[in-house]
């Protein structure tokens, strides 16, 4: 069975300030980008099944404001694998625990994991995150490392 699994950076934020990194809030600039992404997003008929977030504010502010537009009610799961400082095996091993390995999965977070994930799943060199970017990877079958395909590449810029 088909699956497609879309990495989304967290939009831009403020400097870390009282409540240290993880209380970081988005930019204004960080919410207009992904509302317009999200917008677009939604012209094309995107609407993942599940939608999963690092724990950390910006990247689940980030989902919410993806999601509103294109899928909404769609709640967003904390996926605490999805953490700066994580690693792609088990970004992995935690969905293939949460039974997010079918259908469209939309998955939020942070450089430099979700650059190391990408080339982990699809065996290339780590694509550039900008804050606020999108990259899809398909495959054929469950995921596994170097099984995925790289589609479209979104920016807050470019719609794909």
């Amino acid at each position: 069975m088909p699956f497609v699994l879309d990495l989304l950076r967290h939009g831009a934020a403020h400097p870390a300030a009282e409540g240290g990194d993880g209380a970081r809030p988005l930019s204004p600039r960080g919410m207009a980008d992904l509302a317009a992404l999200a917008s677009r997003l939604a012209g094309l008929g995107w609407r993942p099944d599940r939608a999963f977030a690092s724990p950390l504010r910006r990247a689940h502010d980030s989902a919410v404001i993806a999601l509103r537009e294109a899928a909404p009610g769609l709640v967003v799961e904390s996926l605490d694998a999805l953490r700066p400082d994580g690693d792609p095996a088990g970004v992995l091993a935690a969905l293939l625990s949460a039974n997010a390995t079918t259908g469209h999965v939309l998955l939020v977070g942070h450089q430099p994991l979700l650059g190391l994930l990408a080339a982990y799943l699809d065996g290339s060199t780590p694509p550039g995150f900008t804050p606020g970017s999108l990259v899809r990877i398909e495959f054929t079958g469950p995921p596994a490392p170097r099984q995925g395909v790289v589609g479209w590449r979104l920016s807050p810029e470019a719609a794909p």
